[in-house]
């Protein structure tokens, strides 16, 4: 007898097909749509931004337009409005988040006008009248910056990146991203006047901040699964803010 033949068989590759037998991309396809809208908003921020007129207006409507078209294409490319943190099943969430950060940063502005309102005060509104105070703090700060950041931020690329990485490395993504798109600011004039050896510093203490800040936007994005929260604790932080140091200086 001759012993039976066995003909080798190539090993079969790993399989890229997920439980329903849907095609699941490749490891860096996963990663081009986070990276694609990550360098998209940096260049946005740090090249376009500053190359526009020194208007607050019409920057205002340049990074709402801009967001729209990001969300639109989206969109297209099949993100959904859940994946935005709009989906209708979020809104109380994210409304009662929202509404206690609020509430929380109002609290916290009205303790510190009441105890030392000298920590508020703003050299660079000064001469500013109240009409210009109130048209950056109660439109162009929640429409030009924080709804559209947030909807960029915590909406598009959050959306993108919690489908390509683990939920932690999603929200750290977002953070630097929203650490980096202030880098422009950074590097600007500082509220407070600094020798040019503490330049740099007051930049990279700026960028940790923020990267802080999109930490925690991103936690209470990921927590309630609506942009409402992060929304409501954006709205606290600068346009509370921007009221209170108003009141601050003309104190």
């Amino acid at each position: 007898m001759t012993a039976p033949q066995h003909t080798a068989t190539p090993a079969c590759p790993p399989s890229t097909r997920d439980d329903a037998g849907q095609e699941k991309p490749v490891h860096w396809r996963r990663l081009a749509p986070p990276a694609i809208v990550a360098v998209v908003l940096l260049a946005w921020s740090n090249l376009v931004l500053p190359a526009l007129p020194a208007d607050p207006v019409l920057r205002a409507l340049f990074n709402l337009g801009g967001v729209a078209a990001m969300i639109t294409v989206a969109r297209l490319l099949g993100v959904t409005w859940a994946d935005l943190g709009v989906g209708r099943g979020t809104w109380a969430a994210g409304l009662r988040w929202g509404g206690g950060a609020i509430g929380l940063a109002v609290l916290g502005y009205g303790a510190v006008l009441l105890v030392a309102p000298g920590l508020l005060e703003n050299p660079q509104l000064a001469g500013a009248s109240p009409g210009a105070l109130l048209l950056r703090g109660l439109v162009l700060i929640p429409l030009g910056t924080v709804l559209a950041e947030e909807l960029a931020f915590r909406g598009v690329l959050h959306g993108r990146s919690v489908r390509a990485l683990p939920v932690r490395a999603a929200l750290g993504v977002s953070a630097v991203a929203f650490g980096l798109w202030h880098f422009t600011v950074a590097l600007g004039p500082s509220a407070v006047p600094l020798p040019p050896t503490l330049h740099w510093t007051s930049v990279l203490a700026v960028l940790a901040v923020t990267v802080l800040g999109g930490l925690a936007l991103g936690w209470l994005r990921h927590r309630t699964g609506s942009v409402l929260a992060p929304i409501g604790l954006h709205l606290g932080t600068n346009a509370v803010g921007l009221v209170a140091a108003g009141v601050a200086l003309a104190q």
